[in-house]
């Protein structure tokens, strides 16, 4: 598949967490005029967990890091935008944090694209928006290390249902979903970032960070965007723009996509529950959405 622009955030390269198998195959197995990296791509702050993984997945990282530097080679343009994970990335900015070019590597702070349809959407990885980064960044690190600690019991407990003949069960998707709190702060982020973006004149704004994959059009207003990230198996998102400008939220399986939501109105008959709507629903309606979309059911309960 070709993609005019893609967006891919929260890879979390160096991490024992990083999808790096369906990474790789999404790189290889697809062609942008422009990808988009839009924060966390390498996890320093696990950078010594690096050192603790199997040669066969120290491997799978590696291959991911060459996979972009050949895409770059190929004169693909990469914008690298910086997230809290690898903040260390400002020290490579040039005076006053402007970007800097790297061959066809462009890093920076935030940048902006212009869809072939005309609008203007502003990127950045979003950690700007939540006031604990901000404010207190020992305790985004602590609940990083909470969230690491789920995404170890999720793929435990996904061990334990497949032996049951189960399907995929998120763990961290269930909390985002469930707990009040956790709700609350996705809303407040979401609020924060359209403001950002409605004030600076955008038509829409693109995020990652918070690994909650969405796309909210709203008719008086900017559109939110978030690219989710590539540490859970129930996610592994990316947003691509097609070359009539509309963008569309897609799950990778690892040999296609599966369209999730889009900003087309036009593309709403085609959209597919996610594993959590599924999961969720009552088994006669279950049964409806498989008799018009089974290979899309697959792909999502991860038959």
């Amino acid at each position: 598949m070709r993609y005019r622009a893609c967006w891919i955030s929260d890879l979390h390269l160096g991490s024992k967490k990083a999808e790096t198998e369906l990474i790789y195959s999404f790189l290889k197995k697809n062609e942008f005029d422009a990808l988009y990296l839009n924060g966390d791509i390498i996890d320093i702050w696990r950078w010594k967990q690096a050192g603790l993984l199997k040669a066969k997945n120290t491997q799978e990282h590696i291959n991911v890091v060459q996979r972009l530097l050949k895409l770059a080679k190929k004169d693909t343009p990469i914008h690298l935008t910086i997230g809290n994970h690898d903040e260390f990335l400002m020290h490579f900015l040039g005076d006053n944090d402007a970007a800097r070019d790297f061959g066809q590597i462009n890093l920076a702070e935030r940048v902006e694209h212009t869809t072939a349809d005309g609008k203007r959407y502003l990127i950045l990885h979003g950690h700007q928006f939540d006031l604990v980064t901000r404010t207190a960044p020992w305790l985004s690190k602590l609940g990083d290390r909470g969230y690491e600690t789920l995404i170890w019991i999720n793929r435990i407990v996904n061990r334990i249902r497949r032996r049951l003949g189960l399907r995929y069960w998120s763990l961290s998707k269930f909390i985002k979903l469930k707990v009040k709190k956790a709700t609350m702060i996705i809303g407040n982020f979401e609020e924060s970032a359209l403001h950002y973006a409605k004030d600076h004149g955008y038509d829409g704004i693109i995020c990652g960070h918070i690994h909650n994959p969405e796309i909210k059009v709203h008719d008086d207003g900017p559109d939110y965007l978030n690219s989710g990230c590539w540490t859970d198996l129930a996610n592994c998102n990316a947003l691509v723009e097609r070359m009539d400008g509309s963008i569309d939220l897609i799950h990778w399986n690892g040999t296609d996509e599966v369209i999730l939501k889009s900003t087309d109105p036009n593309r709403g008959e085609t959209y597919l529950p996610t594993i959590y709507e599924l999961g969720s629903m009552p088994e006669d309606k279950l049964k409806r959405q498989r008799q018009v979309s089974v290979p899309a059911d697959e792909v999502l309960l991860g038959l």
